[in-house]
């Protein structure tokens, strides 16, 4: 590596350290890997990345188009806005050459976004029910119960603590998510069957503060939080050992609860307002995307009903 790129990356780690505090270390770490990438791809070709002009970053736009996902793109681009904003340069991105280059990384790539399989009611219940009487099979029960009453992504369920319980463990407190940086929190409510679950858990673990979830090592239960990527691990798991089908298997994420309570509320009739209320979201658009599936099926449903019930009419 030669003088200039040690210079850049001084300049890289200066930027982030200023920002810490400000940001969580998840959004740093994904804006410091971006920028690498960007940095690179400019010193190849003998570019400046910071300030960085309109002209380079379409062209960079257009180099990574083909081979990476739109969504990809879109962050990277997001990383070097950040990165202009916080050395208060001016801002190359709202420039029409980045807008056009863009524009036509979006209409090559019309493959729509994976949305992760919403694990529903009926799923939940079958896995739940497959759960081991173990202290694993206790944690577990209780994780994915709560997952699902309190349509949490999987990062808030590892953060949650037996403090954030409410005395009576009807409701938890989320006190940060991906769509409240700064802390405000919400409460979420508890289903008596989630209560019984959370009660047995505390029970076995015999835990009384800390972290609510957490790995298990040779049947002992750690300090420390479970890993974020152990959410999603156990849930196939589960999944598996509850015959569940291998390509529904594949389709599960840790956003799985969130999506398959999302799409259940819309399904009891809940407007999107309270959804979006009870999981925390900003954004309808957002929101619309994970509950799509279950609303084209309702529609489908409610037409075939009524028109059945108009050909009955007729008879």
């Amino acid at each position: 590596m030669d003088q200039i790129d040690h210079h850049s990356l001084k300049i890289l780690e200066e930027l982030l350290s200023r920002c810490k505090g400000a940001y969580s270390d998840v959004t740093l770490r994904g804006y410091r890997n971006d920028l690498v990438v960007f940095k690179s791809w400019c010193a190849e070709r003998g570019a400046s990345w910071l300030p960085a002009d309109p002209e380079t970053i379409a062209r960079f736009v257009d180099d990574e188009a083909p081979t990476k996902a739109i969504a990809t793109v879109k962050r990277r681009i997001c990383a070097i806005q950040f990165a202009h904003r916080i050395l208060d340069l001016p801002s190359p991105i709202s420039h029409s050459e980045v807008h056009l280059a863009l524009r036509r990384a979006s209409r090559a790539k019309r493959r729509r976004p994976r949305q992760a399989l919403g694990l529903t009611a009926d799923m939940l219940s079958k896995i739940v029910a497959k759960c081991p009487d173990t202290l694993a099979g206790a944690r577990d029960a209780a994780l994915f119960s709560a997952g699902y009453d309190t349509l949490c992504r999987s990062s808030e369920l590892v953060a949650m603590r037996v403090e954030h319980l409410s005395p009576d463990l009807s409701s938890i407190e989320v006190p940060r998510s991906k769509s409240d940086p700064f802390g405000n929190g919400r409460i979420a409510y508890l289903s008596p069957a989630t209560i019984g679950r959370l009660e047995h858990w505390l029970d076995r673990s015999g835990l009384h503060h800390g972290p609510l979830f957490r790995g298990l090592h040779t049947g002992k239960v750690p300090q420390g939080a479970m890993d974020t990527s152990s959410v999603r691990r156990l849930i196939k798991v589960a999944a598996k050992r509850a015959g569940i089908q291998k390509e529904e298997i594949s389709a599960l994420s840790g956003h799985s609860m969130r999506v398959g309570a999302a799409q259940d509320m819309l399904v009891a009739g809940i407007d999107f307002l309270g959804i979006m209320q009870a999981g925390g979201w900003r954004s309808q658009g957002v929101l619309a995307r994970y509950v799509e599936h279950a609303s084209t099926a309702q529609m489908h449903h409610r037409r075939w009903q009524q028109l059945a019930q108009r050909r009955a009419s007729t008879v």
